[in-house]
């Protein structure tokens, strides 16, 4: 984190907050979401697991344009975990094209709730929640420890969830 920025959001926060000169409070655990169309055989299901999604052609989700961050690996090791490697169709760090393909029946994704429980006209598109303990993305809040702006400061103090514990 250089200096153009006084505070950031973000979810691709793996190796920020393992830096010692930044401070970040947990915003949210956003859970995670199958994006499939509404004729995809498992449309009709509660919920899936990772594991259940093995075969499928997958649009994915990074917060990367590259597509090589940390949580683009977390994920990859995740797919691992589950039992296989993902069919990785398309990657793209713009959501509205990866559901604008899921509706057209391109292939399925993976997407955090806090953009699926936002979508009021989903023409096609089903949501279904991804289980299991790790199956979120968490939002986070990041500055820098040392920073001594008073409009940041300011900021910080009239947010409870970003004073410090």
């Amino acid at each position: 984190m250089k200096d153009e920025y006084d505070i950031i959001f973000t979810w691709d926060s793996t190796e920020l907050v393992k830096n010692e000169s930044i401070e970040y409070r947990l915003i949210e655990r956003s859970p995670l979401m199958v994006a499939v169309y509404s004729n995809h055989p498992l449309s009709r299901r509660e919920s899936l697991q990772r594991s259940e999604l093995h075969g499928e052609r997958l649009l994915f989700m990074t917060p990367s344009s590259t597509g090589d961050s940390v949580s683009d690996l977390r994920f990859y090791e995740m797919y691992e975990q589950a039992g296989y490697h993902p069919d990785i169709f398309f990657r793209s760090n713009d959501v509205e094209s990866i559901l604008m393909m899921v509706s057209i029946e391109e292939g399925i994704s993976i997407i955090p709730s806090y953009v699926t429980h936002k979508l009021t006209n989903a023409e096609n598109l089903v949501f279904i929640p991804l289980i299991g303990e790790a199956e979120v993305v968490e939002i986070i809040a990041a500055w820098k420890r040392s920073s001594g702006n008073l409009a940041l400061q300011q900021f910080l103090g009239h947010y409870p969830l970003l004073k410090s514990e």
